[in-house]
């Protein structure tokens, strides 16, 4: 079987091995990564905040304290982001996170982190996204 230009084969890349290639047993390939899987972190310091489809992690320390909007990009399928209240006042300046026009958090238009430290995972499961 020729791997060459062949649209089912697959191609070893930056931290991906892929054997055998060729020979006995080419027909099981095993990957194996090799390193971390590192997650962009950003810190926002202003309201509002929309994330941002390259976003992963957002911790929120705002330079100016007071309650902070967050709006959060069109859902796709299996995106996930991690929120966090980076300055430790959100039960004082709560995090407000607010889905796009036709997207609910948990079926609710809105979601808040109230508690000093909080962080909330939101996934997008296809309809809404979900806490995790």
């Amino acid at each position: 079987m020729s791997y060459t230009n062949n649209p089912r084969s697959l191609i070893a890349g930056t931290g991906i091995t892929l054997s055998p290639t060729t020979g006995t047993g080419a027909n099981t390939v095993t990957i194996t990564a090799n390193g971390l899987a590192l997650e962009p972190v950003r810190i926002a310091l202003v309201s509002p905040d929309t994330v941002l489809a390259t976003d992963s992690i957002v911790s929120y320390q705002l330079t100016v304290p007071g309650a902070v909007a967050v709006a959060l990009p069109a859902g796709i399928t299996g995106t996930v982001y991690y929120l966090k209240d980076g300055t430790g006042d959100a039960a004082v300046n709560p995090i407000t996170i607010t889905p796009n026009l036709l997207e609910t958090i948990d079926g609710a238009a809105t979601a808040t982190i109230n508690t000093n430290f909080g962080a909330l995972t939101l996934a997008f499961t296809g309809a809404k996204w979900e806490i995790i």
